[in-house]
């Protein structure tokens, strides 16, 4: 969520190598739910997406062509050969996103400084999140995904998912390979980059409360590395159905000040969060997809290999190892009037833990799954379920035991639930929401999971909230 270091990720020779190889249910609204692509492409929201932010099979090419398709006058400059060295929308897409929302936890946690006491069970933001987009036409075969996001906690604004993606389209007829798209990717986030809803960074939740109790544990592609890291790689998109993509990230954290120089690097052992061993972590993404009529559906895997050197270790002190595999499925109807989304995503971590400070067990894994269902009518009124779990074997020291709310009294992080949602879209580029996350364990138990009385559903989560771009 802030801004970066440039980091040059020596990756070019690997991706190179890749790509070489109801109450208003009447007709919908037309109306610019993603304003800075509708202006550029002058296509309306549903162009790209169900309900927003979630992409249709056009809204998947689009972004796998780098943002680059337009409907607008262009500034352009052609050379003598008539290529063309510069071409700019004349209409700068850029767009607004506001969200404000109101939390309420199901069980007042303790209050901070006055002792004995509890603190308020509600909490309302206006607004939760600002955010400025740039997103569409950089140049010919480039484009961009910049986002400025304002964060409450510091009263700051810095970088969010931010991408650079070159694309263009070649084919091999001779040895049978028709019309087929290349890229790279420069992005801050693993999975940011995907085209589908199923990976971490636009799974739903698509908004969440910001002020609720978070688990004890998540994986390394669960957010762990967002805004911490840059990635550079290659994708392939071969025979309109199968998608090829080898990323390599390195360190980027925010917000850190090299004690020695001033400035934000060489990273040392007070680098906030984990920091990227070697060359670079290896991120992979392989998927299967098929469209017919108004169905769609994709099968798929994606992963991570990360050695890191944890917060408060030099670079010649113990590493850990992190590796992440993952398999996903998505399916999509998309019709005028009724629109279905099925996803799902099952994430096992393997984690060997050299550093005998941060955890009790050498070894250690956790396995995370997430199904999700949604539907809609004529794209303005409907709702989603999600049923989540993520377990894992017990380890006194990494999930916390002996601390109160966020700990785990047995050690385990086993934290399962399901999270309901109704949406309601007066306009195309406007949701206003009712969510209510229930959870039936919590850090290894439903009673007193953290061995100071509290139980699992005192974090049930109530979450009303507004969300509009413009």
């Amino acid at each position: 969520m802030r801004t970066k270091a440039w980091v040059v990720v020596p990756l070019m020779a690997i991706g190179g190598g890749l790509i070489a190889i109801a109450a208003l249910l009447v007709a919908p609204s037309v109306a610019n739910a993603t304003p800075g692509f509708a202006r550029q492409t002058g296509l309306s929201c549903e162009a790209c997406h169900t309900v927003f932010p979630e992409l249709t099979p056009f809204g998947r090419k689009f972004k796998l062509n780098a943002y680059v398709f337009t409907n607008v006058k262009q500034l352009e400059a052609i050379n003598e050969q008539r290529e063309s060295t510069f071409s700019l929308s004349d209409l700068p897409p850029l767009s607004v996103q506001l969200q404000a929302s109101n939390t309420t936890l199901g069980t007042s946690i303790p209050d901070t400084a006055a002792t004995g006491d509890l603190a308020q069970r509600n909490t309302t933001q206006f607004p939760q999140a600002l955010s400025l987009f740039y997103t569409g036409k950089v140049a010919p075969l480039l484009g961009a995904f910049l986002q400025l996001t304002w964060t409450p906690p510091t009263n700051s604004v810095g970088i969010d998912n931010s991408e650079l993606r070159f694309a263009n389209h070649a084919a091999f007829e001779s040895i049978g390979v028709p019309d087929f798209i290349y890229g790279l990717t420069l992005n801050n986030n693993p999975t940011s980059q995907d085209i589908w809803n199923s990976t971490p960074a636009w799974t739903y939740p698509f908004i969440a409360t910001n002020v609720g109790v978070p688990p004890v544990t998540k994986a390394l592609l669960q957010g762990q590395l967002a805004q911490e890291s840059v990635g550079l790689g290659g994708y392939l998109f071969l025979y309109n159905h199968l998608y090829l993509e080898l990323t390599g990230y390195r360190s980027a954290p925010t917000s850190f000040t090299n004690a020695t120089t001033g400035g934000p690097g060489p990273l040392d052992s007070t680098a906030p969060n984990l920091r990227i061993s070697g060359i670079a972590a290896p991120y992979w993404r392989a998927v299967w997809a098929e469209e017919w009529g108004k169905h769609s559906l994709s099968l798929g895997t994606y992963g991570i290999s990360a050695e890191t050197h944890p917060e408060g270790v030099g670079k010649s002190g113990p590493t850990d190892n992190f590796l992440d595999i993952a398999l996903d499925t998505q399916y999509q109807y998309i019709s005028d009037n009724h629109l279905v989304s099925l996803y799902a995503t099952l994430l096992r971590e393997n984690r060997v833990f050299n550093n005998t400070a941060l955890a009790a067990n050498l070894h250690n894994h956790i396995l995370s799954f997430t199904a999700t269902g949604s539907y809609f009518y004529r794209r303005m009124i409907g709702g989603t379920v999600q049923f989540f779990s993520t377990t894992g074997p017990s380890d006194q020291v990494l999930y916390a035991t002996g601390t109160p709310v966020l700990g785990s009294g047995n050690g385990m992080p086993d934290t399962k639930g399901a999270t309901f949602e109704l949406d309601f879209l007066p306009w195309l580029n406007t949701k206003l929401g009712v969510q209510y996350t229930l959870y039936t364990k919590f850090n290894g138990n439903s009673k007193n999971y953290d061995g100071f009385g509290r139980n699992a559903s005192g974090n049930n989560t109530l979450f009303v909230f507004i969300w509009v771009a413009f």
